[in-house]
């Protein structure tokens, strides 16, 4: 029950001197603790699988009684795309999922890939490969 976070190259000096930050971090993990949830990772965009215009499509997740804390998520379009660098079953199983999803157009999906940003590392190119090739068997079937 890891939350993951990615975070705007073009802040990330400004969020790696920014001591309250980090501080912030630290004590929401130890008021998360409890109920099981923590925060991981954290990724910048150049780090992961995303469109170009990533931040354009984030999504707002509602949260009451949070105060000084705005939380968003990533598209569901780029949510998939961060899910196809690994290949792993339970990242297929989730991509099953978001392909269920009604705010996702599978017959966008050429698209989709044709447009992302893959990170210059050859695992995760391979990944996305792979796992691009079985997206499209499986949108064959």
């Amino acid at each position: 029950m890891d939350v993951d976070a990615i975070l705007p190259d073009v802040e990330m000096t400004s969020i790696d001197a920014d001591e309250q930050f980090w501080l912030a971090l630290e004590r929401t993990n130890e008021e998360l603790w409890t109920s099981g949830l923590y925060l991981t990772h954290l990724f910048a965009d150049s780090q992961v699988i995303l469109r170009p215009d990533w931040l354009e499509a984030i999504q707002p997740i509602p949260l009451q009684g949070l105060e000084y804390l705005s939380l968003f998520r990533p598209s569901t379009a780029d949510l998939l795309l961060t899910k196809m660098m690994r290949v792993d079953p339970q990242d297929q199983a989730d991509i099953r999922f978001l392909l269920a999803q009604p705010d996702l157009n599978p017959t966008e999906l050429p698209a989709i890939c044709d447009s992302a940003r893959v990170p210059a590392i050859a695992e995760i190119q391979e990944a996305f490969s792979t796992n691009r090739a079985w997206l499209r068997r499986i949108l064959q079937a």
